[in-house]
């Protein structure tokens, strides 16, 4: 223990003044032979541009800022020590003025030269220092130009940091030390000190593309105080008393020194707490975070010295050192690659603004260092697309979006399992643990959301799952996946992939020249990828119908093409232009249909591409950037997320909005396609009134789309007659009669086997245990309807599939425990029809009141000879007269008019058995006039038709079992349908 009282009096033994000396002379040495190469008008620049070509100026530069260093703690040191020891009564009056004002100057000797370097984190640290300044009453605002001058000129700045603060300083040090020179011992070490450090350390520049900004280490403390304190003149309050407690301290009486002195120690160690808390303990926005959790890494702020340039510095690389964002880069020195779109040119935003490393070196290693391959992937966009002089507000909303969260898929899939309470909570799929529901996402479902990695070089393909922002703006040229392709096949490339090659004596592949482009091109295959599964919404709008045939069943049609001669179109990896269903699409002659085969394996059936494919239409023609990237706010379901409304575009009552009242995202993708057409206004949405700003309205009120692909213009037309007039269909959905189509899954199967070989796709892995489907049965057909509530409140009908009707056995935690589901679930399957569906097939289809599929069959009972005759629903007339007795018929069925002799009732006969589990049809979401409650769904604001909603939609039905849906009193039905009843005649015979 006296060992270690004796170590720590002995510390204080040390020479801190001489020490602080020695060091302030040789950051002042150092300084003027850094100045030779330091441009004061283009400060940044030219601190990028010897960082890059002037080794020399390196390591002064870096001598200089650790001798200033050493010369700011040792001072402290120093301080603390006169006080420990009360050798300030020793000190003259003058003097000691003279060294409490030394303080100030010291502090701003230090900023001042921060503040030089004019990186984003200098130009904050200006505007802090300026404000604080500024709040001096009286004569802050003429203290600030003394000091700072005006920014964005940093002359008075490098004057007074180079000469008049530091003959200043220079002065009161030598009278206080009352020594020109120290101890050559002492100089020798501190210049050690400084040269080890200088030669191992670079402190590097702020590049302002990282959204976190801090001060340097000794300010930090400084900015999380006005953190808590929102009175910066406070700040400027306690600085004042502060000094002059410390100029008094030697006036005082011993005992109240005592105390001041203490009063210093403790504010002392809140300050450093409060300078560790704010640059280890703070990210982004200033909020708290824990260090190995903060994206911005203070190790990146002193990076080792590169070492050796690795080409020579000769007249034609300085002249590819361009200036780029304020700065030199390195990077294209080397890299001379083309191919880029004009927003991503190199020439424009550097190499480093998306793949980081260091810019500010010619070292291939140390350039390499810490680089991003891949940029655009969410776990780094904060780095990359992301940075304050990029996208930082899109990138911020796209982590919020449904298609990061997977809010949704999260919510019901443990909603099936019976570990949530209801199908519509907010989750995150990155939040997810390893529950029976969350094992079983992690397995089968988690690859499908933008924060999934992307970690190959590849073209996006159907395959492709997630990548951030690549996921939708990466693209290939021809030339550029060629030169991909040879190199991935090379032996370098492969082994760039980690794949193990022989030594080959074939010629080197050099690195590809064409650089990919993350652009706005983005087509229907950047989306294929994942809503090509679940609700299929990709191979919907294509046409294309998911079955449960093979691939090798394809293979015995003798007029199937030969796959197996096309490998490397059908993995999309050749010609990107070459579409894959080129090539896996086939046409079965014998029986006329044509299939397409996936790259997955799975096989698909041509049905009827939507009526927006058939224009030419892509997914992004009517999807806005605002809900496709989403709006910041976190939402529960996808539906939650759209703003886009069929009838935004497709009504006689268009909102609109012109270029000068856009928003800024809106005006810059008008201003890259340019869509701009003088004398037009945008169409833009019901909701939050945003703009397509691929249309435009003309002076006379013509409305058009161009698709922004392809640049074709086409007109939009306005709904037609029926669908707005009358109240018969004021509560329908646009969709709910134009969708043509929809597949419906009516039956699986799923098991958890613990021995099988599984991949966890959150976590890219291979792991032991696997959850096992097996689908039963796929069908096409109109889909089911049922009613949805609106943001407002209004019910809607709406369309709806089978989401889950699934049988789950064998479960990961409890093998002996099974679960059934029946869940419809809403959609707008994209299969869009031009002319609409017919009346027929919402009010004489069991499918679409949910019964499932079969027939419903509409009985005439003549009440004198008992005698039926069967009218079969939806697409067969008068099928058969039988004779019934009259204890047959349900009670409730008598006709509604009491003068005739004949009564009528709806009998329903399922296609599939009933399952065991709930006495259902297998593909049915209700009972037949039965209803169920909102747990049938997989919303909380949807539901199927109540008993009397059926009766209403079946008694047209029975209308229409005699009377064409063309007919005069169907028309007048659609206007009021009440109006009609009152008019049967006495052949109209209509169940109650």
């Amino acid at each position: 223990m006296k060992d270690k009282i004796g170590l720590f009096y002995r510390f204080w033994d040390l020479p801190f003044g001489n020490i602080a000396t020695a060091s302030f002379i040789i950051a002042v040495l150092s300084g003027v032979l850094l100045a030779l190469p330091f441009d004061v008008k283009n400060p940044y620049e030219s601190i990028s541009f010897f960082l890059i070509v002037n080794p020399s100026a390196v390591f002064f530069r870096n001598v200089h800022y650790w001798s200033a260093q050493i010369f700011l703690m040792f001072t402290v040191l120093h301080i603390v020590d006169h006080l420990r020891r009360k050798t300030e009564y020793k000190i003259k009056d003058g003097v000691w003025l003279r060294l409490t004002v030394s303080l100030l100057i010291s502090f701003y000797v230090m900023l001042s030269g921060f503040i030089l370097k004019a990186d984003a984190d200098s130009q904050q640290a200006f505007r802090i220092f300026e404000a604080l300044l500024n709040e001096i009453p009286l004569i802050g605002k003429s203290i600030s130009l003394t000091l700072l001058g005006s920014e964005g000129d940093l002359q008075i700045i490098y004057v007074n940091h180079i000469a008049t603060a530091t003959v200043i300083l220079s002065v009161i040090i030598i009278e206080h030390s009352r020594i020109i020179w120290p101890r050559l011992s002492i100089f020798t070490y501190s210049l050690f000190a400084s040269i080890v450090l200088g030669y191992i350390f670079t402190p590097m520049l702020h590049d302002g593309l990282h959204p976190v900004v801090k001060g340097p280490w000794y300010f930090v403390g400084l900015q999380e105080i006005l953190h808590w304190i929102s009175y910066s003149q406070l700040v400027i309050l306690l600085t004042f008393i502060f000094m002059l407690l410390f100029y008094f301290i030697k006036k005082f009486p011993e005992q109240i020194s005592s105390y001041i002195k203490k009063l210093f120690a403790f504010a002392g160690l809140l300050y450093l707490i409060l300078t560790i808390i704010g640059y280890y303990f703070r990210g982004e926005n200033w909020e708290f975070v824990l260090p190995w959790n903060n994206s911005y890494k203070f190790i990146s702020d002193f990076t080792p010295q590169s070492g050796f340039a690795d080409i020579e510095i000769n007249d034609e690389s300085l002249q590819s050192l361009k200036t780029i964002m304020g700065r030199k880069e390195g990077c294209i020195v080397c890299h001379k690659m083309n191919g880029f779109e004009s927003s991503h040119n190199p020439e424009v935003i550097g190499c480093y603004s998306c793949h980081r490393g260091n810019a500010f070196t010619l070292n291939k290693n140390a350039a390499h260092a810490g680089m991003i391959l891949i940029p655009g992937n969410l776990n780094d966009a904060h780095l990359t697309c992301g940075t304050s002089q990029c996208h930082s507000d899109i990138f911020s909303r796209v982590n919020n979006s449904i298609m990061s969260t997977l809010s949704g898929i999260v919510s019901v899939n443990r909603y099936v399992f019976d570990e949530s309470n209801s199908p519509t909570m907010l989750n995150h799929i990155k939040d997810i643990k390893h529950s029976d529901a969350d094992s079983h996402l992690r397995n089968l479902c988690a690859s499908c959301h933008l924060g999934n990695e992307k970690t190959d070089w590849k073209m996006i393909d159907e395959l492709s799952r997630g990548g951030g922002c690549n996921a939708c703006h990466l693209n290939y040229s021809n030339e550029a996946i060629q030169q991909l392709n040879n190199y991935l096949k090379s032996p370098r490339g492969m082994a760039s992939q980690k794949v193990k090659v022989q030594k080959s004596n074939e010629s080197k592949v050099d690195f590809p020249k064409i650089h990919p482009q993350l652009n706005l091109n983005i087509s229907d295959n950047h989306c294929f990828g994942c809503h090509s599964r679940s609700g299929r919404i990709s191979t919907n709008y294509e046409g294309w119908f998911e079955t449960l045939l093979a691939e090798d069943e394809l293979k015995l049609f003798s007029y199937a093409r030969n796959f197996d001669s096309h490998p490397e179109f059908i993995s999309g990896s050749e010609k990107p232009k070459q579409k894959l269903s080129d090539i896996s699409q086939v046409q079965l002659d014998n029986n006329k249909k044509e299939y397409r085969l996936l790259t997955d394996g799975r096989v698909f059936q041509k049905i009827q591409d939507d009526v927006h494919h058939k224009a030419g239409m892509e997914c992004i023609d009517c999807h806005i950037a605002q809900e496709v990237m989403g709006d910041g706010n976190l939402h529960k379901h996808k539906e939650d997320q759209v703003k886009i409304q069929c009838t935004d575009c497709h009504s006689r009552n268009i909102n609109s909005i012109s270029y000068n009242e856009l928003d800024y995202e809106s005006k810059k993708i008008i201003d890259i396609r340019k869509f701009m057409r003088p004398g037009t206004e945008f169409i833009s949405t019901k909701n939050d009134n945003i703009a397509f700003t691929n249309s435009y309205i003309t002076e006379t009120g013509s409305t058009y789309l161009i698709t922004k692909n392809k640049k074709d213009s086409l007109t939009i037309k306005p709904p037609a007659f029926v669908c707005t007039e009358g109240k018969s269909h004021k509560r329908l959905s646009c969709n709910s009669c134009h969708t043509q189509w929809v597949s419906y899954c009516v039956g699986c199967h799923t098991t958890y086997d613990k021995n099988e070989e599984g991949f966890d796709l959150l976590d890219n892995k291979e792991i032991k245990g696997s959850w096992i489907e097996s689908p039963s049965d796929f069908y096409v057909d109109y889909p089911a309807l049922g009613v949805r509530k609106n943001k407002s409140g209004k019910e809607i009908i709406d369309t709806f599939i089978p989401g889950m009707i699934i049988t789950m056995e064998n479960l990961k935690s409890d093998k002996n425990k099974k679960i059934f589901k029946r869940l419809y679930a809403p959609t707008f399957s994209h299969t869009i029809n031009k002319n609409g569906r017919s009346c027929k097939s919402c009010h004489n289809n069991p499918l679409a009141l949910g019964y499932g599929k079969g027939e419903l069959i509409y009985i005439i009972i003549d009440g004198k000879t008992k005698r039926q005759t069967e009218l079969v629903s939806a697409s067969k007339t008068l099928v058969k007269s039988v004779e019934i007795q009259k204890r047959d018929l349900p009670d409730g069925s008598q006709v509604r008019n009491l003068n005739s002799n004949y009564t009528g009732r709806w009998t329903f006969t399922p296609h599939f058995d009933a399952h065991k589990e709930d006495n259902l049809p297998k593909d049915a979401w209700i009972g037949f006039l039965q209803t169920r409650d909102v747990s049938s769904t997989t919303r909380t604001n949807t539901r199927p038709f109540t008993v009397e909603e059926q009766k209403r939609i079946l008694l047209v039905g029975a209308c229409l079992t005699c009377h064409d849906e063309n007919s005069k009193v169907m028309k007048e039905s659609l206007v009021d349908f009440e109006k009609i009843l009152k008019k049967v005649s006495v052949k109209c015979v209509l169940p109650r």
